[in-house]
Parts: structure tokens; sequence; C-alpha cells
């Protein structure tokens, strides 16, 4: 995986980025947790970064303690992704989300398709109580890279 996110690619045409392939060790832990996953997620996948998901990230910009801050984020996207303090799955929509302990709890959503793919949907930061929520409803757990 990617160490960290180059947004200015899209400057130069291209219209999707490539953020890499799950770890199979958060694949395996997430249809544990989530047993409808097993069909769909698989480490085997790329995540595609869409070109038309900056505007929408930039929607959640003044959620986060500085424009510094932000664009930090964005840049540790794939950083997020494959090493998460916390992983979560949305009951509804087939969206795995990736938290990351930074000033605040950033959460990277990634979308999974009926067919399989893999694509980036947005980051916003989350407040202690949200995440605590997740946890005490089973959405959310704690995840520890195996070594």
């Amino acid at each position: 995986m990617a160490k960290t996110l180059d947004i200015s690619l899209f400057k130069k045409g291209k219209n999707y980025i490539s953020l890499g392939k799950l770890n199979p060790d958060i694949v395996s832990f997430l249809t544990e947790k989530a047993p409808h996953l097993s069909d769909a997620l698989s480490a085997d996948t790329n995540i595609l970064f869409w070109k038309d998901r900056i505007k929408h990230t930039e929607l959640h910009k003044n959620d986060f303690i500085s424009d510094k801050e932000f664009y930090h984020c964005i840049e540790q996207i794939p950083s997020i992704i494959a090493n998460p303090d916390y992983l979560s799955v949305h009951p509804k929509d087939n969206s795995v989300l990736f938290i990351k302990d930074f000033s605040s709890h950033v959460s990277v959503a990634i979308r999974i398709s009926a067919s399989g793919s893999l694509s980036y949907r947005t980051m916003y930061p989350i407040m202690d109580a949200q995440l605590a929520n997740y946890i005490s409803k089973g959405r959310a757990w704690p995840w520890k890279k195996k070594s």
C-alpha cells in the first residue's frame, strides 16, 4: 500500500488513484465480525480513489481543527487504511470505516460494491462519544496489527 496519497496526480489527468489493497488480516478480522461481507470483501482488490471524491471530502474540511490537519489526513489515507486504530462496518451501506487517532479520531470510509470493488468514499473526524457509541453497539472494534 502507498505510504501517502498525492492528490496532485489528478491535475496531471488521472481520473483515479489506487490506494493499494487491504491487508489480508484486516479482511479476515472484518469478515469474522461481519460475515455478510465475506462474499464481497477481498484482499486481492485495489481500493480506488476517484477524482470526484476530492470535492466531496472537502465538504468536511471545516470539521478538522485546521486546514493543515485536513490535508495531512488526506495524505495519510493509505496509511490509515493500512494501519487503523479501529475498524467499523456501517450497518446499512456495506462501507468499512478505518479509524485512526490523530488530534481527533479520523474516519476513512471505503465502499464495497455488490461486485466486490472497493472505492474510497469520504474522510471526516469523529468525536470520542461517536466512536464509543460504535463500539458499544458492536459496530467498531479496536485493531491491533498482527506481527
